[in-house]
């Protein structure tokens, strides 16, 4: 669908409610054509042609069986994370990538009063927000002994929930 002027999301909403515009899990790639504007790439409006993944700048909406099960994005590091002629985004946390570690994105999930579970393993920190969305943390220059207050922000996406990531706090 081709807009007049682009679309505006809000990244503090996004975490708070899980809205990113319109969009929600469960719609069909045929719903989002029709009511949101062409991806950057994974669809081609000239020959109908339509991949499991379409990207928006930094942004990755994900399919499966033609249905929304994923809206997700760790490109901010390559400076992708900006807005494209279909979307504006309003970064929050991501207007300075060189502070996205645990405990600055907890400080700022906690100014916000956005409420969160924590799990840490040997693979890194996850967060799940109250809204569904998730965010992964990682030790991402392999630093031997690094606080995992330290690990930084390598992806987050709003995503169903899992049960068995989450067993131990059920």
């Amino acid at each position: 669908m081709k807009l007049n002027h682009p679309i505006k999301v809000d990244l503090l909403e996004f975490f708070k409610t899980g809205k990113f515009d319109y969009l929600k899990l469960g719609q069909t790639q045929e719903w989002i054509l029709n009511n949101f504007p062409d991806p950057d790439s994974g669809y081609d409006p000239d020959t109908n042609e339509s991949f499991n993944i379409w990207t928006y700048g930094g942004i990755e909406l994900h399919f499966e069986e033609g249905m929304l099960f994923l809206i997700y994005s760790d490109y901010w590091y390559e400076g992708k994370l900006s807005d494209t002629k279909e979307l504006t985004l309003n970064k929050w946390i991501f207007e300075d990538i060189d502070k996205l570690n645990l405990l600055y994105v907890l400080t700022k999930l906690n100014e916000e009063n956005i409420d969160y579970k924590k799990k840490t393993d040997n693979l890194g920190v996850l967060l799940r927000l109250k809204s569904g969305v998730e965010l992964t943390f990682g030790n991402i220059n392999d630093v031997e002994g690094l606080n995992t207050n330290e690990y930084h922000l390598t992806s987050f996406a709003l995503v169903a929930e899992n049960p068995f990531r989450w067993k131990d706090y059920i």
